[in-house]
């Protein structure tokens, strides 16, 4: 019999019953005539059960009820979710098999006729792995994968996998039962990659433009006084409507119709239902994570993780990705503690890489300028864009404060003829810097004119 954590697990508390609570369980999974022979005899039944090697019976419509209904419910569901996981194991395996489907094969045709194309986000937790099915922001749809396919081709939390699954009935998640590929490669051309932990992090060193059709001067002046570079760790500094979620909705924008070839991830936590829809039509070529304000606190900690380590999968890859957090902070008040919320942005924070091997991540997140949350962080950046709450009063869109929104090494990210127009820009009025922008097409012109 193939050993798992979960197997082992279920065999722990079962050992832990006695005969009469063992005996309750046996009748829940199923087991035929569960009140006969002794423990290791009714733990042995269960345990077939639960390894996929006997089919469950009814309950019995004859004969005296059962003194007591009472079970342990989580047991039982365990038990369950054991079982789906050796028989998935077992569909995989007799797919793998070459063989000849005849119209008596009732089996395959049954399995061929139930199995479903899916694609998501391999999210581990505990001793559980799921993918996570883009229905509802990567928190909707969920298919089992048995730990046996994560051991075989050494998946990883964050992999985006394409497979077939299946339900076994109606009122039960689908279970893996073939993989077809694992980031876009196809399972038999599956090699070793590295491991993101052993990536070399260097200084960023490329910058990008998120000049575009339709940006507005906001990204101009974000490519001139704070350039975006590749695997830099960024802060959008800013008060409350200051159009700090305008400005991410903006820079992303620019930055898919630029570099196509750039993963860009954006989270958007705690939102209102409204301001979701938003997101969806405005950030179409963008993968959008995001929580709503009814989801339990685990369901918004969950998917800021999933999003890094799904970006990190990239990075891994030698590609590059960018990830915009609409308020990293916002895990405080979902966290069980400051010291263990202050421990998890930290965490999604040092992830931000520019790897010398090659690959990027970067990380862009606002935070808020009202409380001192984000304050510790703001050390942590190598960019920031801050947003002007006295601008913002005045109704000046895009309120960037440029004395205080800097670029670190700007030297390394800009050329000689941008970096001096740029100094040039922080030592003049902020509407006249505004005002200049309004008044050329783009930063050229703005360089070109700044020269004489």
């Amino acid at each position: 019999m193939v050993e798992s954590r979960i197997l082992n697990d279920v065999k722990a508390r079962l050992d832990r019953l006695n005969i009469y609570e063992l005996r309750q369980v046996a009748r829940a999974v199923g087991v035929h005539r569960p009140a006969d022979g002794k423990k290791s005899r009714v733990t042995e039944a269960i345990l077939s059960i639960a390894t996929g090697e006997t089919a469950p019976e009814p309950p019995a419509s004859r004969g005296a009820p059962p003194k007591s209904q009472q079970f342990d419910e989580q047991l039982v569901a365990d038990i369950k979710t054991c079982r789906e996981y050796y028989l998935a194991l077992s569909a995989d395996a007799a797919l793998r098999e070459p063989r000849v489907l005849t119209v008596s094969d009732s089996v395959a045709e049954r399995l061929a006729k139930s199995m479903k194309r899916y694609c998501g986000i391999l999210d581990v937790s505990g001793q559980y792995a799921f993918l996570r099915v883009d229905e509802n922001g990567y928190n909707g749809g969920e298919v089992f994968v048995h730990e046996s396919f994560i051991s075989r081709f050494k998946l990883r939390y964050g992999d985006f996998i394409e497979c077939n699954a299946m339900r076994k009935s109606e009122d039960e998640i689908p279970g893996l039962v073939e993989l077809i590929s694992v980031n876009g490669i196809k399972r038999e051309q599956l090699d070793e990659r590295p491991d993101f932990s052993q990536l070399t992090p260097i200084y960023p060193a490329v910058s990008i433009k998120t000049e575009h059709a339709g940006g507005g001067i906001a990204c101009r002046m974000v490519d001139m006084l704070a350039p975006i570079a590749l695997g830099q760790r960024a802060f959008i500094s800013a008060p409350a409507r200051s159009g700090k979620t305008t400005l991410i909705k903006q820079l992303a924008q620019g930055i898919c119709a630029n570099y196509p070839y750039i993963k860009v991830i954006v989270v958007a936590l705690n939102e209102r239902p409204e301001e979701i829809t938003d997101l969806k039509r405005t950030l179409e070529d963008c993968e959008l994570f995001y929580t709503g304000f009814a989801m339990p606190a685990e369901n918004h900690i969950r998917t800021a993780r999933l999003a890094v380590e799904y970006a990190k999968r990239y990075t891994e890859a030698g590609e590059s990705a960018i990830v915009f957090f609409d308020g990293i902070t916002r895990l405080m008040q979902f966290c069980q503690s400051e010291a263990a919320a202050r421990e998890e942005i930290s965490k999604l924070l040092y992830s931000a890489c520019n790897a010398e091997e090659g690959g990027s991540l970067t990380i862009i997140s606002t935070i808020s300028q009202e409380d001192n949350v984000g304050g510790p962080f703001i050390g942590l950046a190598n960019m920031v864009i801050s947003l002007s709450a006295e601008l913002a009063a005045k109704r000046v869109f895009p309120s960037i404060d440029i004395s205080k929104s800097f670029a670190d090494g700007e030297e390394r990210l800009l050329d000689a003829y941008t970096l001096k127009a740029a100094r040039r820009l922080r030592s003049m009025p902020v509407q006249e810097v505004i005002g200049l922008f309004n008044e050329s097409r783009d930063n050229y012109e703005i360089i070109e004119k700044l020269k004489n």
